[in-house]
Protein backbone atom coordinates (compact mmCIF):
# COMPACT_ATOMS: atom_id res chain seq x y z
CA UNK A 1 0.00 0.00 0.00
CA UNK A 2 2.64 2.19 0.90
CA UNK A 3 4.48 1.74 -2.14
CA UNK A 4 1.69 2.02 -4.33
CA UNK A 5 0.59 5.26 -2.74
CA UNK A 6 4.25 6.83 -3.07
CA UNK A 7 4.55 5.89 -6.50
CA UNK A 8 1.14 7.47 -7.78
CA UNK A 9 1.41 10.39 -5.72
CA UNK A 10 5.51 10.76 -7.14
CA UNK A 11 4.45 10.45 -11.03
CA UNK A 12 1.49 12.80 -10.39
CA UNK A 13 3.44 15.61 -8.82
CA UNK A 14 5.75 15.16 -11.96
CA UNK A 15 3.25 15.73 -14.28
CA UNK A 16 1.12 18.63 -12.54
CA UNK A 17 4.57 20.10 -11.41
CA UNK A 18 6.89 20.37 -14.06
CA UNK A 19 9.32 22.53 -13.02
CA UNK A 20 10.12 20.47 -10.10
CA UNK A 21 11.90 17.10 -9.97
CA UNK A 22 10.58 14.99 -7.38
CA UNK A 23 12.81 12.06 -5.94
CA UNK A 24 12.67 9.22 -3.40
CA UNK A 25 14.02 9.35 -0.64
CA UNK A 26 12.59 7.44 2.50
CA UNK A 27 14.62 4.58 3.94
CA UNK A 28 13.77 1.98 1.44
CA UNK A 29 16.27 -1.41 2.21
CA UNK A 30 13.93 -4.29 3.92
CA UNK A 31 16.04 -7.20 4.89
CA UNK A 32 13.65 -10.10 6.91
CA UNK A 33 13.75 -10.44 10.83
CA UNK A 34 16.41 -13.63 11.09
CA UNK A 35 18.57 -12.43 7.81
CA UNK A 36 22.47 -12.16 9.08
CA UNK A 37 22.72 -8.58 8.32
CA UNK A 38 18.78 -7.94 10.30
CA UNK A 39 20.33 -6.77 13.10
CA UNK A 40 23.34 -4.42 11.91
CA UNK A 41 20.78 -3.07 9.54
CA UNK A 42 18.03 -2.40 11.93
CA UNK A 43 20.64 -0.22 14.69
CA UNK A 44 22.01 1.34 11.81
CA UNK A 45 18.81 2.98 10.86
CA UNK A 46 17.88 3.67 14.28
CA UNK A 47 21.48 5.28 14.69
CA UNK A 48 20.72 7.48 11.87
CA UNK A 49 17.11 8.73 12.62
CA UNK A 50 17.83 9.22 16.41
CA UNK A 51 20.89 11.64 14.90
CA UNK A 52 19.66 13.26 11.97
CA UNK A 53 15.93 12.80 12.16
CA UNK A 54 13.13 10.71 9.67
CA UNK A 55 14.15 11.48 6.15
CA UNK A 56 10.73 12.07 4.27
CA UNK A 57 9.35 9.99 1.71
CA UNK A 58 9.74 12.38 -1.16
CA UNK A 59 11.79 15.60 -1.93
CA UNK A 60 10.69 18.19 -4.35
CA UNK A 61 13.65 20.19 -6.19
CA UNK A 62 13.23 23.29 -8.34
CA UNK A 63 14.66 21.94 -11.72
CA UNK A 64 16.44 25.27 -12.70
CA UNK A 65 18.65 25.49 -9.57
CA UNK A 66 19.44 21.22 -9.16
CA UNK A 67 18.71 19.74 -12.75
CA UNK A 68 21.08 16.68 -12.09
CA UNK A 69 18.94 15.64 -9.55
CA UNK A 70 18.31 11.54 -10.15
CA UNK A 71 14.54 9.90 -9.18
CA UNK A 72 15.58 7.43 -6.92
CA UNK A 73 17.90 9.34 -3.79
CA UNK A 74 16.90 6.31 -1.61
CA UNK A 75 19.04 3.80 -3.16
CA UNK A 76 22.36 6.40 -2.34
CA UNK A 77 24.46 5.87 1.05
CA UNK A 78 23.01 8.70 3.92
CA UNK A 79 26.01 10.49 3.56
CA UNK A 80 25.51 11.55 0.19
CA UNK A 81 22.13 12.39 -0.16
CA UNK A 82 22.17 14.00 3.19
CA UNK A 83 24.16 16.54 1.63
CA UNK A 84 21.95 16.55 -1.21
CA UNK A 85 18.80 17.46 0.56
CA UNK A 86 19.92 21.08 1.42
CA UNK A 87 19.06 21.87 -2.12
CA UNK A 88 15.41 20.73 -1.72
CA UNK A 89 12.41 23.19 -1.82
CA UNK A 90 9.91 20.76 -0.48
CA UNK A 91 9.39 17.42 1.38
CA UNK A 92 6.67 14.96 1.73
CA UNK A 93 5.61 12.27 4.19
CA UNK A 94 3.02 10.05 2.52
CA UNK A 95 0.38 7.45 4.16
CA UNK A 96 -2.04 5.46 2.67
CA UNK A 97 -5.33 4.59 3.29
CA UNK A 98 -7.67 1.50 2.64
CA UNK A 99 -10.71 3.72 2.52
CA UNK A 100 -12.25 5.70 -0.48
CA UNK A 101 -12.42 9.25 1.71
CA UNK A 102 -15.04 11.08 -0.49
CA UNK A 103 -17.42 8.06 -0.31
CA UNK A 104 -16.52 7.61 3.60
CA UNK A 105 -17.54 11.70 4.43
CA UNK A 106 -21.29 11.30 2.32
CA UNK A 107 -22.09 8.19 4.00
CA UNK A 108 -20.96 10.13 7.45
CA UNK A 109 -22.90 13.03 6.53
CA UNK A 110 -26.42 10.81 5.60
CA UNK A 111 -26.20 8.98 8.51
CA UNK A 112 -26.29 12.26 10.30
CA UNK A 113 -28.82 13.44 8.99
CA UNK A 114 -30.44 10.72 9.65
CA UNK A 115 -30.09 10.74 13.60
CA UNK A 116 -27.28 8.05 13.72
CA UNK A 117 -24.81 8.64 15.99
CA UNK A 118 -20.88 8.07 14.34
CA UNK A 119 -17.38 8.17 15.97
CA UNK A 120 -15.65 10.33 13.24
CA UNK A 121 -17.13 12.23 10.40
CA UNK A 122 -13.90 11.78 7.92
CA UNK A 123 -11.43 9.60 8.10
CA UNK A 124 -7.88 10.99 9.66
CA UNK A 125 -4.16 12.01 8.76
CA UNK A 126 -2.46 9.54 10.77
CA UNK A 127 0.66 10.92 12.97
CA UNK A 128 2.36 8.32 15.12
CA UNK A 129 3.34 10.09 18.37
CA UNK A 130 6.74 8.38 17.89
CA UNK A 131 7.20 10.71 15.23
CA UNK A 132 6.63 13.49 16.40
CA UNK A 133 10.34 14.36 18.05
CA UNK A 134 11.76 12.60 14.85
CA UNK A 135 9.84 14.44 12.33
CA UNK A 136 11.06 17.46 14.10
CA UNK A 137 14.51 16.70 14.26
CA UNK A 138 14.54 16.71 10.54
CA UNK A 139 12.94 20.03 9.83
CA UNK A 140 15.18 21.79 12.56
CA UNK A 141 17.82 20.71 10.53
CA UNK A 142 16.95 21.18 7.02
CA UNK A 143 14.58 23.58 7.60
CA UNK A 144 12.46 22.30 4.39
CA UNK A 145 9.03 22.40 3.98
CA UNK A 146 7.23 19.60 4.88
CA UNK A 147 3.18 18.52 4.81
CA UNK A 148 1.70 15.28 5.53
CA UNK A 149 -0.10 13.56 2.47
CA UNK A 150 -2.45 11.06 2.97
CA UNK A 151 -3.63 8.93 -0.34
CA UNK A 152 -7.06 7.19 -0.09
CA UNK A 153 -8.48 5.14 -3.52
CA UNK A 154 -10.45 8.45 -4.56
CA UNK A 155 -8.80 11.53 -2.98
CA UNK A 156 -5.64 12.74 -1.96
CA UNK A 157 -5.46 15.01 1.30
CA UNK A 158 -2.27 17.36 2.59
CA UNK A 159 -1.92 19.36 5.50
CA UNK A 160 1.30 20.70 6.38
CA UNK A 161 3.68 19.48 9.34
CA UNK A 162 4.08 22.96 10.79
CA UNK A 163 0.16 22.91 10.75
CA UNK A 164 -0.02 19.61 12.57
CA UNK A 165 2.52 21.16 15.36
CA UNK A 166 0.37 23.87 15.95
CA UNK A 167 -3.51 22.03 16.12
CA UNK A 168 -1.53 19.39 18.85
CA UNK A 169 -0.19 22.36 20.46
CA UNK A 170 -3.23 23.34 21.26
CA UNK A 171 -4.51 20.58 22.47
CA UNK A 172 -6.73 17.60 22.06
CA UNK A 173 -10.11 19.65 20.47
CA UNK A 174 -13.05 16.86 20.42
CA UNK A 175 -15.27 19.48 18.65
CA UNK A 176 -12.59 19.67 15.58
CA UNK A 177 -12.14 15.54 16.10
CA UNK A 178 -8.38 15.52 16.57
CA UNK A 179 -7.69 12.54 19.36
CA UNK A 180 -5.27 9.62 20.46
CA UNK A 181 -5.76 6.36 19.47
CA UNK A 182 -3.97 2.98 19.09
CA UNK A 183 -5.25 1.36 16.00
CA UNK A 184 -4.16 -2.04 15.72
CA UNK A 185 -3.01 -1.52 12.31
CA UNK A 186 0.04 0.79 13.69
CA UNK A 187 0.84 -2.03 16.04
CA UNK A 188 -0.97 -0.52 18.79
CA UNK A 189 1.24 2.75 18.41
CA UNK A 190 -0.50 5.79 19.89
CA UNK A 191 -1.58 7.94 16.75
CA UNK A 192 -3.19 11.03 16.42
CA UNK A 193 -6.13 10.91 14.82
CA UNK A 194 -6.26 14.27 12.92
CA UNK A 195 -9.29 14.60 10.69
CA UNK A 196 -8.53 15.30 7.10
CA UNK A 197 -11.22 17.99 6.94
CA UNK A 198 -8.49 19.98 8.72
CA UNK A 199 -6.37 19.75 6.00
CA UNK A 200 -7.04 20.34 2.10
CA UNK A 201 -8.14 18.41 -0.63
CA UNK A 202 -4.96 18.11 -3.20
CA UNK A 203 -5.89 15.37 -5.42
CA UNK A 204 -8.55 13.32 -7.19
CA UNK A 205 -8.04 9.74 -8.31
CA UNK A 206 -9.68 9.36 -11.54
CA UNK A 207 -9.00 5.57 -12.20
CA UNK A 208 -8.77 2.83 -9.51
CA UNK A 209 -6.16 0.95 -9.37
CA UNK A 210 -6.14 -2.96 -9.62
CA UNK A 211 -5.10 -5.59 -7.32
CA UNK A 212 -2.36 -8.32 -7.80
CA UNK A 213 -1.64 -11.15 -5.75
CA UNK A 214 2.30 -11.53 -4.59
CA UNK A 215 3.92 -14.06 -3.62
CA UNK A 216 7.53 -14.16 -1.96
CA UNK A 217 9.60 -16.82 0.09
CA UNK A 218 11.47 -16.00 2.84
CA UNK A 219 15.19 -17.10 3.06
CA UNK A 220 14.06 -19.98 5.76
CA UNK A 221 11.42 -21.21 3.16
CA UNK A 222 8.49 -19.25 4.79
CA UNK A 223 5.83 -18.36 1.62
CA UNK A 224 4.28 -15.11 2.55
CA UNK A 225 1.21 -14.37 0.18
CA UNK A 226 -0.49 -10.85 -0.29
CA UNK A 227 -2.33 -8.23 -2.30
CA UNK A 228 -1.16 -5.08 -3.73
CA UNK A 229 -2.58 -2.07 -5.46
CA UNK A 230 -1.24 -1.76 -9.19
CA UNK A 231 -1.68 1.36 -11.01
CA UNK A 232 -4.69 3.57 -10.95
CA UNK A 233 -4.52 7.22 -12.22
CA UNK A 234 -4.38 10.76 -9.95
CA UNK A 235 -4.92 14.24 -10.82
CA UNK A 236 -3.74 17.02 -8.32
CA UNK A 237 -4.42 20.46 -7.86
CA UNK A 238 -1.01 22.28 -8.48
CA UNK A 239 -2.17 25.43 -6.66
CA UNK A 240 -3.52 23.46 -4.02
CA UNK A 241 -0.19 21.64 -3.73
CA UNK A 242 1.95 24.57 -3.44
CA UNK A 243 0.06 26.07 -1.04
CA UNK A 244 -0.26 23.36 1.53
CA UNK A 245 4.18 23.08 1.08
CA UNK A 246 4.91 26.49 0.44
CA UNK A 247 2.56 28.44 1.53
CA UNK A 248 1.95 30.24 -1.97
Amino acid sequence: MGDWAENLLADALRTTCPAWLISHFGETNSIAAGHPDFKAHYLGGLDEVRLHGKRPDLLLFDKEISPGITANLSVLEFGVIDEIANSAIGSIEVRSSKFDALTYMAVRKMQKEGGKKASRDAPSFTVKVEDLVIVYRWLERKKIPQAYFQVFFDSVFAINVLEIFTLIGNGLNLKNGIAIETPANSQEKATIMIPITLGVQVGTVTSAPEFAAEHKITELGRHDAYVKPVGGSLVLDAAAVRQVLLGV
